[in-house]
């Protein structure tokens, strides 16, 4: 509030948050969250005003820093977010399982949390209200929607057609493994993405505590039909991963040890996508991909969503009006999404790049690197 005596401009308001973000429920569990301290990223700050960093520290995944690989997985370098005064680490992996455990576990009491009930669609009202439409046939009505629906945002498309999802360039198989007895080297210590020097990108991480996670990409200008995890028959996954196999050939292990033992149910092909952020106005704030989709290689979605949240609530709680709460937050939020969907274009280059190129973007890669404040250790041609 702005004083003691002045009452705040939602006070009795209702406030309706469509989407959960990050802590969604269904779907993608399996997936593992990379959350660093480095800017424009500070999702570990954020974690910490928030009081929760911690638990996530605790519950963190093996390893704490990104390594550039080389296609035999030696290293070609070790990225490290600079030190944070006072804390421990300044950056952890942890899944999206265990990350939506903690969230629930800290919302406030009077938050009322409804789950299986989707916001289908919203109308901005003449008053300044919001109507919508939930996936349980009923109605309801509220006088502020934040949405964080996501990167295919069902709102957006409803109240913001004209801000569409665009193709970066490059396609995706993913998967993740079993239980294993180990993580096989050098999983056990880091994670990372791999060059191969043909084309492919490869990435490989702990999606949590006994089970890892890969992805091989490749460039094309084409859209591929998109394969959820749990969509394809038996025979379409035997293909898939009979493509990823071929597609991987150039690497060595893990690569062989993680196909092997993948869940096939969590084989899937996606395009990498992202959005072009937007400024918001009225009654209704879109935030987290919902405003600005990153394609995985930003490497930066779960770090820019939860200071989405952050920095929003705290834009609501001190402005003296939802206009300035609104422009506040867009001046901030935008700027820096901006930044890490450039960085994940440049990130898609240079993992697909061939030959004498690989090692040119290495080479830049380290001088960003030194730029935004990492710690950077060896880089070999």
């Amino acid at each position: 509030m702005n004083s003691n005596d002045e009452q705040h401009f939602l006070s009795g308001k209702r406030i309706v948050i469509a989407g959960a973000g990050i802590g969604d429920a269904i779907g993608r569990e399996g997936y593992s969250l990379s959350l660093r301290g480095d800017p424009p990223s500070e999702g570990i700050q954020t974690l910490q005003k928030l009081g929760i960093l911690q638990e996530m520290i605790d519950e963190s995944n093996p390893g704490s820093y990104f390594t550039l690989f080389n296609y035999d997985f030696s290293s070609l370098m070790e990225m490290r977010s600079p030190p944070i005064e006072g804390l421990s680490q300044s950056s952890i992996g942890i899944s999206r399982s265990k990350l939506r455990e903690i969230l629930l576990k800290n919302v406030h009491s009077s938050i009322s949390i409804n789950w299986n009930c989707a916001v289908t669609s919203a109308d901005e009202l003449d008053n300044g209200q919001v109507s919508i439409n939930l996936s349980n046939g009923s109605k309801d009505q509220c006088d502020l929607l934040i949405v964080a629906d996501g990167s295919n945002s069902i709102i957006r498309k409803c109240l913001r057609p004209e801000h569409v999802l665009n193709f970066a360039g490059a396609v995706c198989i993913t998967a993740r493994t079993h239980a294993l007895d180990q993580f096989p080297a050098p999983l056990d210590k880091t994670w990372g993405g791999a060059i191969g020097g043909d084309g492919h990108f490869l990435f490989v991480a702990p999606s949590d505590r006994t089970s890892a996670f890969w992805s091989v990409s490749y460039l094309t200008d084409k859209l591929r039909p998109a394969k959820p995890a749990g969509t394809m028959m038996e025979q379409e996954i035997d293909e898939v991963l009979d493509e990823a196999k071929q597609r991987t050939k150039v690497f060595t292990e893990p690569i062989g040890t993680l196909i092997k033992e993948t869940l096939r149910s969590s084989v899937a092909i996606f395009n990498a996508k992202d959005l072009v952020p937007f400024r918001n106005h009225g009654s209704v704030i879109f935030i987290g991909d919902a405003q600005h989709a990153m394609s995985p290689f930003a490497g930066n979605g779960a770090n820019m969503s939860i200071m989405d949240g952050y920095q929003l609530a705290d834009q609501l709680v001190h402005s003296k009006d939802l206009n300035t709460a609104i422009q506040s937050y867009d001046d901030l939020s935008i700027p820096r999404s901006t930044k890490a969907i450039d960085m994940s274009h440049r990130s898609i280059t240079m993992g697909h790049s061939q030959g004498i190129w690989k090692y040119m973007y290495v080479g830049i890669l380290k001088v960003m690197s030194w730029y935004f404040g990492y710690t950077s250790k060896k880089i070999h041609n």
